[in-house]
């Protein structure tokens, strides 16, 4: 079996995150070893201080039978979380190592990998606690979630884990989100490091598609996954929405700092420059025009008309090259990891619309 790659952030690397290297699993699995790991803590906590084991206090009864199921939900999207921020940094780095042949001479890998996975602490911090404070006092602040139609004050100790766990949910979506963006950028920056390559063969530039990819359909996966709290009881259908479109619309913005446009822009131009000057002395041998233009081109060609020819085919070549490092095959699944993000959130919603009414 291969090594995982280790997963090193500089300055420091997160606790959550160092905890991927310590166990020899896929991000996957330790994701769910977290989400059990929360779930059994869920259900200490309750035998304390719940209404039954994995039952809390005063919420409504509809909500209540099912609590567990929720609360395995949401503690199962804490530990997916994580493994997402662990995978796309493992990936990150391999996508570094496929593209060092096409660095221009001279590139440090360690200093080009340092630089990539350096993060500034005190942005994720903000960023944590902008998004994960109002997400924990959400749910707690909702009158119609508890019984009577009246929340409990801040210490019950319903109100307490609700506000705990929803504040440790969205502070590590948040400062994955961040973490997403800063590596993103980070990445994108090593386009201009990518030497000169053939326009018509993108193969030095799949790195930056690939690690576009693989992070949209990660953030889509945990938006399908964070579709499942529709299932039941729809008390929170509101806020679900907006987190699932803000995963959505983030996934996008992740995506559109794929990086070598720039590099790829000033190849294309050059390479535009180059064949333009071309045509100009070929166009000018083919009509038998003295001057700098037919003097600076010699060529063996027969017929200066063919080559001419030749040449204004390959400047439409060129011309139609597409100054981003993707292709229509990348675009099509964008869309499909897209459809699968939003879709999973529309079609269970849908699901529960139709079971209320036929049960109704």
């Amino acid at each position: 079996m291969a090594t995982p790659v280790r997963i090193e952030l500089h300055p420091r690397t997160p606790w959550s995150l160092r905890l991927f290297d310590r166990v020899p699993l896929a991000p996957l699995w330790v994701g769910v070893a977290i989400g059990l790991a929360l779930f059994a803590l869920f259900l200490v906590y309750t035998g304390f201080v719940g209404e039954s084991l994995g039952r809390l206090v005063g919420t409504r009864g509809e909500l209540s039978r099912w609590m567990w199921g929720a609360e395995l939900i949401q503690d199962f999207f804490l530990g997916f979380t994580l493994a997402l921020s662990a995978a796309s940094i493992r990936g990150a780095r391999r996508d570094l190592v496929d593209l060092l042949p096409y660095l221009e001479a001279g590139s440090d890998p360690e200093r080009l990998e340092r630089e990539m996975l350096t993060y500034e602490p005190l942005p994720l911090l903000l960023v944590g606690l902008l998004v994960g404070v109002p997400a924990g006092l959400a749910t707690v602040a909702d009158a119609s979630f508890w019984q009577g139609g009246r929340a409990p004050g801040w210490t019950h100790p319903t109100a307490v884990w609700l506000a705990a766990r929803n504040f440790l949910n969205w502070w590590f979506v948040a400062r994955a989100m961040g973490l997403e963006l800063m590596l993103g950028r980070a990445f994108s920056r090593l386009g201009p490091r990518v030497a000169a390559f053939d326009l018509l063969d993108r193969r030095p530039l799949a790195p930056f598609g690939r690690r576009a990819l693989r992070n949209v359909s990660l953030w889509m996966l945990l938006a399908a996954f964070l579709s499942l709290t529709y299932l039941g009881e729809g008390w929170a259908s509101h806020l679900m929405v907006l987190a699932l479109l803000g995963l959505a619309s983030f996934a996008l913005t992740a995506f559109l700092l794929v990086g070598a446009h720039q590099r790829m822009h000033e190849l294309k131009q050059a390479e535009l420059a180059r064949v333009r000057r071309a045509v100009a002395a070929a166009r000018a041998r083919a009509l038998g025009e003295d001057g700098p233009a037919a003097a600076a081109t010699q060529t063996s060609a027969a017929q200066p008309a063919a080559r001419l020819s030749d040449l204004l085919a390959y400047e439409a070549r060129i011309d139609a090259v597409v100054e981003w490092p993707i292709d229509t095959s990348t675009l099509l699944r964008l869309l499909l990891y897209m459809a699968i993000g939003l879709g999973s959130w529309v079609g269970a919603a849908l699901v529960e619309h139709v079971l209320d009414t036929a049960l109704g």
